[in-house]
């Protein structure tokens, strides 16, 4: 039986309010119907903005259904509606009517619906899914969906489409290695093109050219010095034929992956972009000169990251897509939003995972590994000032926060830990798209300087997603075996390490929980115990002199697992673990086994945790809470 201590309501809990508001801009689409009248339909995270590029009018369109997942991709079919998908969901908008006039749900098991899209010749809307890569075909009219094919078992990612004059779909397809599938509409063979020898990470991708042929563009790791040129390919009739990339017709969508419009304005009219955050649209006309047209909509409030609490006594985070800074002030009660531009290529990404020494916070950041220096006791004014146009950089001396290192072996961060030497910080996380095993990064904070070992020096095929430091022992590391980049691991479970400082090299290794997929959080506690949790929330405390669990704990009905959940602190002179799950706020006594409920939470955390003076601070989903917890005696 699971024990509650003295504060079971929810008086002690205080919302802090959002601290950001802003939207991420992702895809976009011009719409044209058989008038000629146009408009610009953006997908945001929980509904569509339409626009009109002539009177400047703006209509915010939630999903029908209230979902408030992102959307991947959009497309404008030919007769003027408007594709896009979210969650397990694909939508169908007439935006010069402002309805939906259709919505289908993905296959079930399926997390997202709508990674890309394309139309054939007879007015069948293709779509993508993730992660079982299923292609559908729908028709809005008869409210119809159905799955064509799969494309791939193994490759999860198909995020470019395009349908062929010669009646085959084609997807590029990664990212465990790249490859094109060749899906005929009507009988739904699917063929899968390689470049022979090509088993290394990485996606290929397919565009309709603006000469209705389609082409292809397939990496080829087993030429790497090879040219650009000879990786492009036409595509007909299920068959590839390698062309020269002068040869390569342009595509009807501009952009990078999640960013991307499809289609552009009549007249010679280019939309250069279309920023939600910064209320605007920036139209380039035929004769070169540019307009804007402001945005008008209510938007959302950004979920929060994991937090820290620095060591000038303020609370530091930021939020998820679009990356924004901010700062909470306890002796003010004042939340800082520093905006898009202080996190250098902070872009959709987030600030995942921190540590400090003396002064400094290091914070490691999603997409690409990014290591970011956060100096509390100097100034960040001029910080936005560029040292020259059109960059985003200052003299180094001058720009806080800054950015000292970028490396994909963790290209999403997941823990972070201060080392006792006063002058090193370690971090870990999972690799880029398509690997298999994360990094273990060393941070020198005096020097600003960064040393990557591969997981292949560390726990090979797995990522490092937790880590704690005991005084005896060294560094502790929990893994896990997930592979949220689509990679393909022959890895079976979870293991606890030791590693060592001084030889820089793994020195114990052990499975503490059979057949667990992540140790997703780690705390020392005394003498040679760790505390740690799974992703299956089971909460076990480990023995590292015997090499043994001692304790373990189903915390499941408390919750599940958030990042960043645990924490060492004291109370009353003792030392103390304190754990955050989406329902509850719990502590272990060190030394002790059994885990004591401080408070259910009034609304479900989404991810922890810091502890000021006696507040404990988490957020759930965009909005910032504190508990306040009575003195100690």
């Amino acid at each position: 039986m699971l024990k509650s201590s003295e504060h079971s309501d929810t008086k002690p809990f205080e919302s802090l309010g959002y601290p950001v508001r802003a939207d991420e801009t992702r895809s976009a689409a011009v719409c044209r119907n058989e008038n000629g009248e146009e408009r610009v339909v953006i997908a945001a995270r929980g509904y569509l903005l339409i626009v009109d590029p002539d009177n400047g009018s703006c209509r915010q369109l939630p999903f029908p259904d209230l979902c408030r997942e992102y959307p991947f991709a959009a497309m404008s079919t030919r007769s003027g509606l408007f594709c896009t998908g979210a969650g397990m969901c694909l939508y169908v908008l007439d935006p010069f009517k402002s309805e939906y006039i259709a919505r289908f749900e993905a296959p079930s098991g399926e997390e997202h619906a709508g990674f890309a899209f394309a139309e054939d010749e007879r007015g069948t809307v293709y779509a993508t899914t993730y992660p079982g890569s299923y292609l559908l075909g729908m028709d809005a009219a008869m409210q119809e969906c159905r799955v064509i094919a799969r494309l791939d078992s193994d490759r999860t990612y198909a995020m470019t489409l395009a349908a062929g004059s010669d009646g085959w779909i084609y997807a590029g397809l990664g990212t465990s290695s790249p490859a094109v599938a060749a899906v005929h509409a009507d009988s739904g063979e699917v063929k899968t093109i390689t470049v022979n020898g090509n088993a290394a990470p990485g996606s290929a991708q397919v565009h309709r050219g603006q000469d209705g042929r389609v082409y292809a563009r397939i990496p080829n790791s087993s030429h790497p010095s090879a040219a650009a040129a000879e990786n492009w390919y036409i595509i007909e009739d299920g068959q590839e034929r390698p062309i020269p990339e002068a040869s390569v017709s342009p595509s009807l969508y501009r952009g990078e992956g999640y960013r991307k419009v499809h289609q552009d304005l009549r007249n010679g009219r280019s939309l250069l972009s279309w920023e939600l955050s910064e209320m605007r649209i920036s139209i380039q006309h035929a004769d070169g000169t540019r307009s804007e047209i402001p945005l008008h909509h209510e938007g959302n409030a950004a979920e929060l990251s994991p937090i820290f609490a620095g060591p000038d006594g303020n609370l530091y985070g930021t939020s998820n897509h679009p990356l924004h800074f901010y700062r909470f002030e306890p002796g003010r009660r004042r939340i800082m939003n520093f905006g898009p531009d202080m996190i250098q290529k902070g872009g959709g990404g987030n600030i995942a995972a921190y540590a400090s020494q003396g002064s400094k916070i290091i914070g490691a950041a999603y997409a690409g590994g990014l290591i970011h220096v956060i100096d509390t006791s100097r100034d960040w004014e001029g910080v936005r000032q560029p040292a020259s146009p059109g960059t985003d950089m200052v003299s180094p001396g001058l720009r806080n926060p800054r950015l000292i290192y970028a490396d994909n072996r963790v290209h999403r961060p997941r823990c972070a830990v201060s080392l006792n030497d006063g002058i090193h910080v370690l971090y870990g996380g999972f690799p880029g798209y398509g690997a298999v095993g994360g990094g273990l990064g060393i941070v020198n904070v005096e020097e600003e300087s960064v040393t990557m070992l591969g997981h292949e020096q560390v726990i090979p095929e797995q990522s490092t997603v937790s880590l704690t430091v005991l005084p005896r022992w060294g560094v502790i590391g929990g893994t896990s075996i997930e592979t949220p980049g689509g990679g393909q691991t022959s890895a079976k479970e979870a293991v606890l390490y030791a590693w060592d400082w001084a030889s820089r090299s793994v020195t114990g290794t052990w499975v503490p929980i059979a057949g667990a997929r992540e140790i997703s959080g780690l705390c020392s506690g005394q003498g040679g115990d760790v505390y740690g949790i799974t992703s299956d929330s089971i909460l076990f405390r480990f023995d590292v002199k015997q090499g043994k669990v001692v304790s373990l704990y189903d915390l499941s009905p408390w919750g599940s697992v958030v990042r960043n959940g645990m924490m060492e602190s004291s109370r009353n002179g003792m030392p103390i673990v304190i754990g955050l799950l989406s329902r509850t706020l719990f502590m272990i006594t060190a030394g002790s086994d059994e885990p004591v409920r401080i408070a259910a939470l009034p609304e479900p955390a989404t991810c922890g945790l810091a502890r000021i003076g006696n507040d404990i601070y988490y957020g759930a989903g965009a909005e910032l809470w504190r508990f306040h917890w009575k003195k100690e005696v």
